[in-house]
């Protein structure tokens, strides 16, 4: 998820807050969004971009030019919850920095207004302070991205701003974005890999063949969907509640919960929601779980396949202060930690392959694995979880451009996340040149 709206001159965002959220459905209303492409012909074109990528011997050279997308709000590194040393972002231009009130860089606010560094440009601005023997960094805004700058560096890493956003900048933007990453095949990941994560189906019918639990779900297609027809094979699964969700969406917006028995008392629910999200490619629908929100949603960081750390937040509606709880480290009981851990490496496994842009074979960049807890009754049909014990379960995958929570952190990671991305940066020039 993200949040706040995104424009060429804008953040992306990945996480909810109301705010944001508002200010984002009142300006996403008008827009209409962009029919997702043929998976088929996403995956023929990313491939022929990998085959016939050429790379100048100038970028196999060190310092290696590295473009890293960024565009975030929500991801604090200047803050007083950062316990690392944030004094190498003293001389940040102030125009990487953004401010909390309005959400835009300070580069395009009125003059003397104070901005913040968030994740996406401290981890490359520490990497240029510390690795520029081995590193050129280039920080790409959401509205330099083309095709051109992007080839200009050996690999550029999704770190904030990716097609999502360009979503509610309109139909013309999505099919620039779209091109530029096809077209440069140095993205990282690629887009074939990032459609995988955007259309929900494919990764998560990947993970019910694999056995990987999930919530009861139901995927609503574009031209294969009808108000009535839903509600019937909801009723037919046996589910009193249930959540409504999108594919290629962000801020939170299509999100709903509806009750069954209201929806057969008044058909206008589901039907207005059928209007208003109408193009939408998919709606992803799945039988409420009562014991989320009560329960601690275990977030895992993975980078080459390895568990990083994990951080569990609790829904505001739960707690007694009506605020949402995050917490790290060994605060989070271990049994939502070593489940959230065994499910999320099985949900590594039906990732598709990460490449260098010359087709090398590589582990993969940042995953972040988001697992669930039920401790209630599930009305499913086609479901036997027992309500007297908890289960665990996927809840969603998301990539590089997610939130990284360095800031509710116990030890620095700034420099650990830079390490990470200067050593794959290598990892992929040593392929490349072998």
């Amino acid at each position: 998820l993200k949040v706040g709206l995104c424009t060429v001159s804008g953040l992306a965002k990945k996480e909810t807050n109301p705010k944001a959220m508002k200010s984002a459905k009142a300006k996403a209303k008008p827009m209409k969004v962009m029919k997702a492409p043929k998976a088929k012909a996403v995956a023929t074109r990313a491939m022929k971009s990998a085959k016939s990528v050429k790379v100048s011997p100038e970028l196999l050279q060190k310092p290696i030019r590295v473009g890293f997308l960024i565009g975030k709000d929500t991801d604090l590194v200047e803050d007083a919850k950062y316990v690392g040393d944030a004094s190498f972002l003293a001389d940040l231009p102030d125009k990487y920095r953004v401010d909390p009130v309005s959400k835009e860089y300070v580069k395009n606010c009125d003059p003397g207004t104070t901005g913040f560094a968030h994740a996406d440009v401290a981890i490359p601005w520490y990497i240029h302070k510390h690795f520029s023997e081995d590193v050129t960094v280039d920080m790409i805004f959401p509205e330099e991205i083309n095709t051109k700058r992007l080839k200009s560096n050996l690999v550029n890493y999704v770190l904030g701003y990716d097609v999502i956003n360009s979503i509610f900048e309109g139909a013309k933007r999505v099919k620039a974005v779209t091109k530029a990453f096809i077209d440069s095949g140095n993205v990282m990941p690629g887009y074939s890999f990032q459609d995988f994560i955007y259309i929900k189906s494919k990764y998560m019918e990947a993970c019910m063949k694999a056995g990987i639990p999930m919530a009861p779900t139901i995927f609503c297609k574009k031209g294969k969907r009808s108000p009535a027809g839903l509600l019937r094979e909801i009723q037919a699964r046996g589910w009193r509640t249930f959540v409504m969700k999108q594919s290629m969406m962000a801020f939170s917006l299509g999100f709903c919960k509806l009750r069954v028995e209201d929806c057969l008392n008044d058909p206008s629910i589901l039907k207005t929601y059928f209007e208003e999200h109408a193009d939408c490619p998919e709606y992803v629908v799945q039988e409420a779980i009562e014991g989320f929100t009560r329960n601690w949603e275990t977030r895992c960081f993975w980078f080459n396949g390895e568990f990083l750390y994990a951080i569990a937040n609790k829904a505001a509606v739960s707690t007694e202060d009506g605020q949402e709880v995050i917490v790290t480290g060994d605060d989070i009981p271990a049994e939502f930690l070593e489940n959230a851990k065994k499910i999320g490496a099985e949900a590594l496994k039906i990732l598709p392959q990460l490449t260098t842009p010359t087709g090398q074979p590589i582990g993969h960049v940042l995953i972040r694995t988001d697992i669930g807890c039920a401790d209630s009754q599930v009305y499913d049909n086609n479901t036997n979880w027992d309500p007297s014990v908890k289960t665990f379960f996927l809840n969603e995958i998301e990539y590089g451009g997610t939130t990284y929570f360095i800031r509710h952190l116990k030890e620095d990671w700034v420099p650990k996340w830079a390490g990470l991305y200067v050593d794959k940066t290598k990892e992929i020039c040593n392929q490349m040149s072998a």
